[in-house]
């Protein structure tokens, strides 16, 4: 499966994921990857900076606003997108954290 290139924050500051996750990394730093509902893919965001458990909504790095849809879950194709950004970002490290993300929304 190939990766490719994402719509600029701009033209798409909502993501909408089903079937997702967050990974935590060696750095602290935690990721949302699952199936994207607008584009029909797997993706992996930037670093999340805030995280509205209410809203189930997440403003990443970049500016863009995930939210989650459904419970956690797993999407082939977001962990092939996953394990590529993981590689090319040097991330030796990962812990699945969820439960955590999935909890405060209950």
């Amino acid at each position: 499966m190939p990766v490719w290139s994402v719509i600029g924050v701009d033209e798409q500051p909502d993501i909408t994921l089903q079937r997702w996750r967050v990974y935590e990394t060696e750095r602290g730093q935690h990721h949302f990857v699952g199936y994207c509902v607008e584009n029909h893919s797997g993706r992996v965001s930037s670093a999340i900076v805030s995280y509205d458990a209410k809203s189930r909504a997440g403003i990443t790095r970049s500016g863009r606003r995930y939210v989650l849809s459904g419970a956690p879950g797993f999407d082939g194709d977001a962990l092939h997108v996953w394990s590529y950004w993981a590689i090319r970002n040097s991330v030796t490290e990962t812990k699945d954290v969820s439960s955590e993300y999935w909890l405060q929304a209950k």
